[in-house]
């Protein structure tokens, strides 16, 4: 009879011990060496990221991956709720704009701390990119898509009003487009987004500044910009001189992004500046001009300009599942952003197949890479203008705020209704109020 119980003790344990480990497999998997990871994106080239994540977890047999997408409209809002509300991803797209606002709120987490390993692409990096994904000297992801603001123009019509080169300063800019609109080539020769609620106008304007050597603001985020007679002020005076003359598109305050590609595409235009994606559009498109654009480096001394950069990132829902789910995060990362057999793959699809700007510098040497942005662009412009370009300064809390303040004062600037100097004022004083 005693021995009829131990036999019952000991199944019973048994049964509870494999009640234990079904639970815990169940829970997340630890027990069986299974991790599942929840990916947040942005909704763009979703079959591509599918197809990617397939073949990662192809490679990866213990790591299972489930994707969520939402609009790059909503994204920040969407990811603010979920880090806040719960069901936070482990990983997910993030971007140079919000990163102070992400660390700071312990949204995500530095990858040199808990993937270090992955840290030391940064070498390769465009240095605007390792900018924008810098914190207190701390990297805070891996590149997934990058590009910058870039200065375009007709070819064929520059040729025709009997120049042989783009300009390379703003003056020799001038020139030129008077010329043309004397010749009758284009009444407006040139024509850029200014419309007030299209962000791209702040991108261009930096641009501008950074071209010629200036800046928006230090380290510290303190507004050099209001520099009396500085860059900024020589460029709202460019741009106040190039309206009042009539060889900037009078209805450049209605134009979006949208539209300067439409009516430059359709030859109404010779120059304008632009995100340098707009640049294959123009010459795969279909457009009047269609392949007869080409793109200089930024007119200025210093020929720099904006560049940005879209990441994926670690966050703090990767590191609260334990250290089993920051290991396959950081495996994931690796393949997605990294080297996978010594090239960068995934970055390499996103170039070839989908023309997505990129910061990692060794791709400009890849061949395929290579023809693809010849086949609309200029590999070897394109890989010069990344050495020089910037990221954007004075990204804080309050930068969006601001940002709508000063394309109302740049407008008012070029049109007129006040001076460059005043609107730089202005622009200074609303800085200083969000800050206090």
């Amino acid at each position: 009879m005693a021995r009829k119980s131990l036999r019952v003790w000991r199944w019973a344990a048994m049964l509870v011990a494999l009640s234990v480990l079904t639970a815990g497999c169940a829970q997340g998997g630890a027990s069986s060496g299974s991790v599942h990871l929840n990916f947040m994106v942005w909704s763009y080239g979703i079959d591509t990221i599918q197809d990617n994540i397939k073949k990662f977890q192809s490679s990866n047999p213990s790591v299972t991956v489930s994707l969520a997408d939402t609009s790059w409209f909503n994204y920040h809002d969407t990811m603010a709720t979920k880090f806040t509300a719960g069901g936070a991803p482990d990983v997910a797209y993030s971007s140079d704009h919000w990163l102070r606002e992400w660390v700071s709120a312990g949204w995500i987490v530095p990858i040199d701390q808990y993937c270090p390993s992955l840290a030391s692409y940064k070498d390769e990096w465009a240095p605007y990119a390792l900018q924008g994904m810098t914190l207190n000297n701390h990297v805070y992801g891996l590149p997934y898509y990058a590009d910058m603001v870039i200065f375009i123009y007709n070819d064929k019509l520059l040729k025709q009003a009997g120049f042989d080169h783009p300009p390379a300063t703003w003056e020799e800019l001038t020139s030129q487009a008077q010329t043309i609109k004397s010749k009758g080539i284009s009444q407006y020769p040139i024509d850029i987004p200014m419309k007030k609620d299209d962000p791209w106008t702040i991108e261009i304007f930096y641009s501008m500044v950074y071209g010629r050597g200036g800046h928006m603001f230090d380290s510290n985020t303190n507004p050099t910009f209001a520099e009396s007679g500085g860059p900024a002020e020589q460029t709202l005076s460019w741009l106040r001189s190039a309206y009042a003359s009539k060889i900037l598109d009078p209805a450049v305050f209605e134009s979006a992004e949208p539209d300067v590609v439409k009516t430059t595409g359709s030859g109404q235009h010779v120059f304008t500046v632009l995100a340098k994606y707009n640049l294959a559009e123009l010459n795969q498109g279909q457009h009047a001009q269609k392949g007869n654009f080409k793109m200089a480096l930024m007119p200025g001394s210093q020929h720099s300009t904006v560049g940005f950069v879209r990441f994926y990132s670690l966050t703090k829902a990767a590191v609260s599942h334990g250290d089993a789910a920051v290991k396959a995060s950081c495996n994931f990362l690796q393949y997605f952003g990294g080297k996978t057999d010594g090239q960068y793959k995934v970055v390499k699809r996103w170039a070839v197949e989908k023309g997505l700007g990129f910061a990692n510098l060794p791709l400009y040497d890849d061949s395929d890479v290579s023809k693809s942005i010849n086949a609309w662009g200029n590999v070897d412009l394109e890989r010069q203008q990344a050495k020089t370009a910037n990221v954007k300064e004075g990204l804080t809390r309050w930068w969006g705020t601001w940002d709508i303040y000063a394309r109302e004062q740049i407008d008012n600037a070029v049109s007129g209704s006040s001076t460059p100097s005043q609107a730089l004022q202005n622009m200074n004083t609303k800085w200083s109020q969000l800050k206090s």
